[in-house]
Parts: structure tokens; sequence; C-alpha cells
């Protein structure tokens, strides 16, 4: 993506970070909480490896391009369009430095 790409941010999503919390088990099972919302495009891709663990997986997988955010790690998800967005991947271009690429994958 080069050259002007502030006028593809066309949608609008939340941020929210998991809260640190354990279950019985040590898994994480805190809630999550606002932490701000932004403009973003969103594209969708094809899903990666369609099994794991012996186990179908086709869940929707998708590119989020935002402004660049410090914040924004695995711990983060998106709402968009009622639908949580759990974030896997996160790039920097340094070609790119305002902005980053994302890939999620649609979380239940």
């Amino acid at each position: 993506m080069t050259g002007e790409w502030a006028g593809s941010l066309r949608e609008r999503v939340i941020l929210e970070k998991r809260l640190s919390g354990r279950d019985t088990l040590g898994g994480s099972s805190g809630p999550y909480a606002y932490i701000g919302e932004a403009w973003a495009a969103i594209s969708p891709i094809a899903p990666g490896d369609l099994t794991a663990g012996e186990s179908i997986r086709a869940l929707p997988r998708w590119r989020v391009i935002l402004r660049k955010r410090d914040f924004i790690d695995p711990s983060v998800r998106l709402v968009w369009r009622g639908k949580f967005l759990a974030v896997r991947a996160v790039v920097s271009d340094p070609r790119e430095p305002a902005q980053m690429m994302l890939t999620c994958e649609e979380a239940g």
C-alpha cells in the first residue's frame, strides 16, 4: 500500500484488551475492556491451515490495516459489525511507518 492510504480506512472498529485473570486450569479468563476506537480498512483473506490438531478449522480471517498504535498485540480484539476479531499477527512495515497490518480471525 503506497501513496495515500488514509482514504481507504472506511470501517469503524472498537479496540478491546483482555484484562488479566485466570481460570482454575490457569487459562486466560479475564473480561475485555474498551481501550478505544479506530478507522480501519478490512478485507477477507483465505483461511490458513484448514486443520489444526486433527480438527477442521476454517474460521473466517481478515486483513485489517490501521494507523500505527503501540498497544496492539494478540491480547487485543476488535469488534466490527457485531463480530469479534482476535488479533493473530501484527506487522509493521518500515516502508509505511504510520500504518500497521493485522491478521485477525473471527472469535466466538
